[in-house]
This record gives C-alpha cells, structure tokens and sequence, in this order.
C-alpha cells in the first residue's frame, strides 16, 4: 500500500476543479489466464463424514426455516471438510504440521498423484484463513478441522519464526524443501537440492500421521516448496514475461527475485533456525491487517479455552508471536523488514529502497494511517484498551499531499511525526465520518470525482480505483479491532470500532456508487456485499443484509475448493510459438522501471532467455555461468488462485437470522435417510413412509429415531424435519 499512488489522482481531481471553476465543460498481475477446476459432476476424494456421527443433541423447533436452509446448502458439516481438506492440500504449504497460504499455486494430477507449486505472489490472506477455520471449528468441533487450525496457528509461528529475526514478518513463507506427503502409505519425505533433512521444527511422529490419514487420505502429494527449484524450472514456460524480467535474475546466495516493485525472497542464512528457507520481504501495509486478523485470532482461542492441547499450545505461542510482531512495529513505527541492499543483520522499514533498487516518496511499511497504527499496539505486549493512549502515524499521506498540491487541497497538515489520538481519524484533519467533504479547488473531492464520471464514464475508476483497494484494508484493520475489543472484553472500545466501521463501510458503498454503480453492475453488486459482509462479520444491527444476497459469492467459493478435489488429470499444454513467448517478455519489459529495463539490456541484450525447441523449451539465467541454456519443463498444471476459505461462516452465530448452521452442524448424513451417501427423492419417500407409520410415536434411539425420520432429533417426525429434509436434498458425502 503506498499512499503516494493516490498523489495523481488527486492532482487529476485538482485539475478538473480548476477547470470546472473556469467554466469548463462537462491484490496479482502474474496470476492470468486462471484456469478454473470444476466438480462436473465427479465425487471429491474426501469428506470427512466418519467422523459424523449422531450426538443426541436435540435440535431447536423454533428454527427460522430460511436461515436454516441457506446455511445447511452452503455449509452442511460434510462440505465444510470438503472445503477445509481442499484449502489445507492446495491452499496452504509448509509441512505436516505448519502451513500457510500464498495465494497463487499449479497443481498437476495424474490419479491419486499430485505436483503442487506455490506462488510467488506478493500479498496472501493468510490472518482471516485462520479466523474462519476457527469459526467452523467452533460449530463443527471435528478431527478434520482442529488439525486444521492446528496448522494454522503452527504457520502463524513459522512466519514469525523463518527470517530469525524476531517480530519480522513476511509476505510469504517457503521451508525450502521439496516436501512429499503420502497419504496411501502414511509418511512424509523431505528433500533439499536432491539430499534428505529433517525440519528443524514442529516435529511430532504420532500428530504428523494423523495429519496425514486426516487431511491427505488417498492422496500422494509433492510439494515444492523450493524457490531456487521452480523459479527456474518450472516458470520459464509458465510465465515467460515475469520469469525473463525478474524471477531469471539469481542474487543467491542471498536472494531471488519474486516481483521488482515489493518483494524478494531472501534466504535465512546460517546460524538461524530456519537456514536454508525462503521469505518474501518488504511486508507491507496491505498485509496487516489480515496478519493481524489471525494473530488476534489465537488470542480468542486462548481467551475461550475450548480447543484441545495441542492447538492450545499452538494458540499460545502464536500469540507470543503476535507480541513480538507488535513490539517491534510499535518501536519503530513500521513494518521492519532486511532489505536488499543491507546485509541480513540490519533491519529497515518495507520498501524504503524496492528491490529493484530505485526509490518512492513513500516507503510500504511506515505507519501511514491510525487504525493500523491502533492495531499494531493491540496486538503488541501491551495491548489497546480504551480510550486508546496516543499513537504515531509518520508516513501519513498529508504531508505528501499538501507539498504535491498546496493550497488547491483543503488539508491541515499535521505536525511531524502525526499523533493519531481516536480511531476514527482518517485524514486533512477529518473523520472517515466526513472525509468526504474534504476539499479541493473549493469543492468536496469526490462530488468532483462525480462530475468527471458523468461526463467521461469509466474516469471515476482510474482516478481512485487504487484508493478504495487500499481503503478495503483500512477497513479491515478495524474489523480486527473490533474482534480484538470482544476478545479482551472491551466493551466501550468495541463500541468505538464497530462506529468507525460503520463510517468507513459508507464510505465503501459511495465508492462503489461513484465508480461502478452506471458502468460495471457486477463489481458494483459484489463491492455492496464486501460492506454487508463486514456488517455481519462485526455483527451490526442494522446491516444490510439485502446486499448479501444468498450470499452467492461465498457458494462460488466454496464450489471452486469442491472442484479441486475432484479435478481430473491434468495434461500437457500444447507449445507456445516463439513470437508468443516473444511478445510476452516485450509486454512485461514495456512495464517495468528504468533500472530493471537496464539490468536487462546488460544480462540479454536484445535476446530472450526462453526459446522454444522441436518438443519442449530451453531457457538460462543470470549470470550465465550458474544458469546455461537447459531444457526446463514443458507446462501441465492448473494454476488457479484467490481461493476464499469460508469468509461467511462466521454469519452462523453473529447474523443467525440470515444465516442459521443448526441444521448444517449435524450434517447431510443425519438427513440421509437410507444412509447411500447421498440426499435424494428415495429419501423423500423413505422419510414420507416412516412420517406416516411414527405420526403419533416419540422417536429415540430404540425405534432408530423413528426409522431415521427424526431428522433434527427432537424427538419426534414433524414439519420441521421435512424442511430439514428439503434442505438438504442434493446433498453427499463418502458412506463408509
């Protein structure tokens, strides 16, 4: 996130004011082309439902069927597994017992055979993949799930842990090891440049196997999860511009090249824990909030009590992660990071010089906005209560604005370094409550931003299109404070959040309408249901709940992670001609900077390091002498990503209302009548026989709950069974 993005945008803004006082008129960029994997009516390989079984508990009669229904369909207990062994297979990587998300993979299948290859790429969810995985947990409290969450809260511990520099984080996390999990035989093999090793960590024999006969049951996955392997064998061909501009480019053995703007990924040296692993440096201000969102999430764990040992442990330690990424973001008012230009034992702000070597007037990790500067104290050792005790903002974006437009922006600029004292300050002096009005040229920026819409359609969305991305996570960095209050039980900073995100997801929705509301209908729909969501996610009265819909988007997301697990194999991609890996390489060379354009020119002149062969594709690196032309592999993967992992799970206990996970807890085996796997019209029928013969008999355990009918098990065959039962129709899981 730099702020200084906006500095053009609002000059243009400043330009049209002038003009119209005047009188005038009137996340990747590498991940394309996704491939999407689809059920087509194939079974997933898992599901979990032997661990469905029937608990006796009674259901409520007093259900609102609506409810009930939308969250059995999106979320009975058989799917959610089905999602969750999706997402911990090919969603989040590391080892048996630690994992965390890149948001960019390839996967090949051939049989119960898997190759998967994550990222890179820059910015991945990896905080609010923990929070849903422990939302679902809390409802379904399965085997499947706590050696999830276990695992997630294991890579909450691994990401503090890789760089050996405590409180420094990551934009992602490679162990650097060709990893094998082999659910048919129940092992797991390592491997690092052809020669075994042993983790240095999170080693458990008898918790490693039942990862695997839970999680990877059936399958035998390879996992490789070594930069200076993929980068260049396996990208050459599958991202011919990015691997020729950046990723060709060996700095080992200190760092390879992962993007040129934000992020390369350095390798941990000796003597550190972790010597030999790969991270992504230069965490950004985009990332936090998320980062946070998990951490504060093992917060709650441990607050609840309700996990068994092993992922309280995890929980525990994770938080002291989170404190130690606190502390040291609080002492020195930004994300710190090692950097290229430095050797690994000296520490500096994200992006004070990008990876390519050329500056901004703005750095990625220097606190540049007060809820973020608020969330870094609440997860440090010391914590956020209220009212919050001042906070330093220093790379506030006032200062760049009034030097770039002067007197044209109304903007009080603040005294350096900014002191943020309430949550609710945006900037220029302003609440997000009223940032709207803040003004340039004498009128309110964004009815300017109207005005150019009207009279040019589609400008609105070049102008602060970037904004409103960064502006998402300065929303969702008060939406972790908000479940940071209810975790600490602060009630009156609870309050204070939930407030600030009311003005903030009103100014979401005015964004939405200035910029997509009259020329993009569909981004303007899914950009309403991302402010409904985070009404619901901070449980707000009066959310509008029409705006999730039937939360459609979460349906999609949850029918993507099915289809994974029941993607064919994946074949051999027909050769590209030269002139397309050409033309590639051109595009992506046209876009970079003048230092990256020049460290081209002086590695390849006018050549291009990829070349197409009778029957497959040669490429080399630099410096040459380390990587001669070679043959490089031949393209057989689905690359997919931005997979979301159940966002609207946690609707189940705050909006229950819209989103009821009563009937879905207990599972689409307990409406399976005749128990084949599946929820059919022969259910229908078996359960309308059995209403009949049981109309006037209490159901229990001797008579099988009325011959299975009693399907909420409340004792007895009623109406509230047979919407049950209409419910769950299409429903399946594996019978065994």
């Amino acid at each position: 996130m730099r702020y200084a993005r906006l500095l053009p945008s609002f000059a243009s803004v400043a330009f049209v004011a002038v003009f119209f006082a005047c009188g005038g008129g009137g996340g990747n960029p590498h991940v394309s082309d996704v491939q999407e994997a689809t059920d087509e009516g194939l079974r997933p390989l898992e599901d979990g439902a032997s661990e469905a079984s029937d608990s006796g508990e009674v259901q409520p009669d007093t259900l609102n069927i609506e409810a009930a229904s939308l969250g059995f369909k999106l979320f009975y207990k058989e799917r959610v597994e089905r999602a969750v062994i999706a997402s911990q297979r090919f969603q989040f990587f590391g080892g048996p017992l630690f994992a965390s998300n890149i948001e960019k993979v390839g996967i090949a299948r051939n049989g119960s055979d898997f190759e998967v290859v994550p990222g890179p790429t820059d910015n991945n969810q990896i905080g609010i993949s923990v929070w849903t995985t422990y939302n679902a947990w809390r409802i379904f409290r399965t085997k499947t799930l706590e050696l999830a969450l276990l695992r997630l809260l294991n890579g909450l511990i691994f990401f503090e842990q890789i760089t050996g520099h405590p409180g420094v984080t990551s934009r992602m996390v490679y162990p650097g090891w060709t990893m094998t999990i082999d659910g048919l035989s129940n092992s797991v093999s390592y491997l690092r440049r052809f020669s075994p090793l042993t983790p240095p960590a999170f080693v458990d024999p008898t918790l490693e196997n039942e990862v695997i006969r839970t999680l990877f049951r059936d399958v035998r996955i390879t996992y490789r999860l070594e930069p200076d392997d993929f980068l260049f064998n396996y990208m050459p061909a599958v991202e011919p511009g990015p691997y020729a501009v950046t990723y060709s480019f060996s700095a080992l053995p200190v760092f390879l090249r992962s993007s040129d703007c934000c992020c390369s990924l350095m390798r941990t040296p000796e003597p550190y824990l972790w010597a030999g692993a790969f991270w992504g440096n230069h965490n950004s201000r985009d990332n936090f909030p998320d980062l946070a969102f998990g951490f504060i999430t093992a917060m709650r764990i441990v607050e609840e009590g309700l996990v068994p040992p092993e992922v309280m442990d995890a929980a525990r330690k994770a938080v002291e992660a989170s404190k130690r990424i606190g502390d040291l973001i609080v002492a020195n008012s930004a994300i710190m990071t090692v950097d290229e230009h430095h050797t690994y034992d000296v520490l500096v702000p994200s992006g004070s010089v990008r990876p390519d070597g050329e500056t901004e007037n703005e750095d990625l990790g220097t606190l540049a906005d007060c809820q973020m500067a608020f969330l870094a104290h609440a997860i440090s050792s010391k914590g956020l209560s209220y009212p919050p005790e001042p906070v330093k903002a220093p790379g506030s974006i006032e200062y760049l604005l009034v030097d770039t437009l002067g007197d044209l922006v109304e903007c009080q600029k603040p005294d350096y370094p900014r002191i943020c004292t309430s949550l609710h300050e945006a900037f220029c002096g302003r609440t997000w409550a009223d940032m709207d009005q803040m003004k340039i040229g004498g009128t309110p920026w964004l009815d300017l931003v109207r005005q150019i819409e009207e009279s040019s359609p589609g400008s609105a969305e070049k102008l602060i299109g970037s904004f409103q991305d960064d502006f998402y996570e300065i929303t969702l960095a008060v939406m972790a404070l908000v479940e940071y209050a209810d975790t600490v039980h602060d009630e009156a900073l609870g309050a204070d959040a939930r407030e600030v995100l009311k003005e903030l997801v009103a100014l979401m929705r005015e964004f939405g309408d200035i910029i997509y509301k009259k020329t993009k209908p569909a981004q303007y729909k899914e950009r309403l249901y991302r402010a409904a969501l985070f009404e619901a996610w901070a449980g707000l009265k009066d959310a509008r709940i029409d705006d999730l819909g039937n939360l459609e988007p979460e349906e999609a997301q949850i029918a993507r992670f099915e289809g994974l697990l029941s993607m064919p194999d994946t074949s051999t991609a027909p050769l590209m001609t030269q002139q397309q890996i050409d033309d590639a390489v051109r595009n992506e060379l046209s876009g970079a900077s003048a230092s990256v354009q020049k460290r081209y020119k002086d590695a390849y002149g006018e050549e291009v390091p990829i070349r197409v062969t009778s029957n497959s594709y040669e490429a080399r690196g630099y410096p040459e002498q380390d990587y001669p032309w070679r043959q490089v592999e031949t393209p057989h993967h689905l690359v997919t990503g931005g997979l979301e992992l159940l966002y609207a799970i946690g609707l189940c206990e705050r909006m229950k209302d819209v989103v009821d996970c009563s009937w879905a807890r207990l599972g689409c085996s307990y409406a399976d009548v005749n128990k084949d796997g599946k929820v059919d019209e022969i259910d229908s029928a078996l359960f309308s026989t059995a209403r009949t013969a049981f109309s006037s008999v209490p159901c229990n355990a001797s008579n099988y709950n009325c011959g299975q009918a009693d399907l909420d098990r409340n004792g007895w065959v009623d109406d509230m069974d047979e919407a049950f039962l209409n419910a769950s129709k299409g429903c399946y899981y594996e019978s065994r």
